[in-house]
């Protein structure tokens, strides 16, 4: 039991080895796109003899790279740099075919583990020294090929396609839902395993252009320190200098991208504080698919605001969530004071007697 858990604790963490070094470029390519749109139209993307045209055109060749990207650098996680041969290839394959990012992940994680297999083979000594360079890249990267191909690749493919579909033609009553749920775990834990699980689903569903999911997700990023900012200045009586000080800092946090601005509040008060930032979290995740506002970049909650296909309703919804937060924690807390006089007064009121 403890070796799966140990196995499934560095599985998740090449995960977001890939994720990571992913990011940039689909922040790049996603900015790109948008700015084309914004400044050329929509008939930009169409048009690759304008300036905003070419843009489009890089903006599509940075997002054709992701798959890519998160497949070798997952395998590099697992097996350092022989493992990127094979995984940029096999994910290159794996883009050809249309696996999307489920399919970077699982070239990822096999190539990782059949060039760390690889490693392990007893070369002579004479040949041992272009081991690295040439025979292990060379051979993972024709059978890692290989089994993409023909093997996992077209059925992830399926799979892939069929979520897609699903999640394009999800009711607005089940897109809320599920809205509702990635708020909520972009919240619970202010950047932990489950806000990573919500965060690699958001980046997934805008690689493949479901920006009816990614919206959501990114919006979360910041309701919680906002709202816990707002806590301060709204109810000072309820928090210590020191507290008033640290939400000025989760502000600008949160502005920056950041949740875990939030971390200090939740560990000095958790039954108050992370009730109240999931609520209100989801409330802006719920909203602002319910209202239909979606944005096409993969920045989060203030730097997406001017990209917004209704920035009135974008801000709307991260006020409300935002208020909802630093209403419900200070109300939670006035109950705590509350209790705290009532036992206070009985002791009074019983040493009196």
């Amino acid at each position: 039991m403890g070796t799966l858990k140990t196995f499934g604790k560095n599985l998740a963490q090449h995960f977001m080895t890939g994720v990571s070094y992913m990011l940039p470029v689909i922040v790049s390519g996603g900015l790109m796109l948008s700015v084309a749109v914004i400044f050329g139209g929509q008939e930009a993307m169409d048009e690759p003899d304008t300036i905003w045209g070419d843009l489009a055109s890089f903006g599509k060749i940075a997002l054709d790279l992701v798959v890519p990207i998160i497949a070798a650098y997952i395998s590099y996680s697992i097996a350092d740099k022989p493992g990127l041969g094979p995984a940029f290839i096999g994910g290159m394959v794996a883009n050809e075919i249309g696996t999307g990012f489920l399919g970077g992940m699982a070239v990822g994680i096999i190539s990782g583990y059949f060039v760390l297999l690889l490693k392990q083979i007893k070369l002579p000594p004479r040949i041992a020294s272009v081991n690295t360079m040439i025979i292990t890249p060379l051979i993972g990267s024709i059978i890692i090929s290989f089994l993409t191909l023909y093997a996992f690749g077209k059925p992830i493919a399926a799979l892939n396609t069929g979520l897609t579909d699903w999640l394009l033609t999800m009711s607005t009553g089940n897109a809320v839902v599920l809205s509702v749920i990635l708020g909520a775990m972009m919240a619970i834990d202010m950047g932990g395993p489950i806000n990573k699980v919500a965060n690699t689903f958001g980046i997934a569903a805008f690689a493949e252009g479901i920006f009816t999911v990614s919206t959501p997700m990114w919006i979360a990023v910041a309701i919680p320190p906002t709202g816990m900012f707002l806590a301060t200045l709204i109810g000072k009586k309820y928090y210590s200098e020191q507290e008033i000080d640290t939400g000025r800092t989760a502000m600008v946090m949160g502005v920056a991208g950041v949740t875990e601005g939030t971390i200090p509040f939740a560990v000095a008060d958790p039954l108050r504080v992370i009730p109240s930032i999931v609520v209100g979290t989801s409330v802006t995740s719920g909203l602002v698919t319910a209202l239909g506002v979606t944005h096409n970049v993969n920045i989060a909650t203030y730097l997406s605001i001017p990209f917004a296909s209704n920035i009135f309703l974008y801000i709307l919804c991260i006020a409300i969530g935002s208020l909802v937060v630093a209403f419900m924690v200070n109300f939670l807390k006035s109950l705590k004071y509350r209790n705290k006089d009532v036992a206070s007064s009985s002791e009074t009121a019983a040493s009196e007697d």
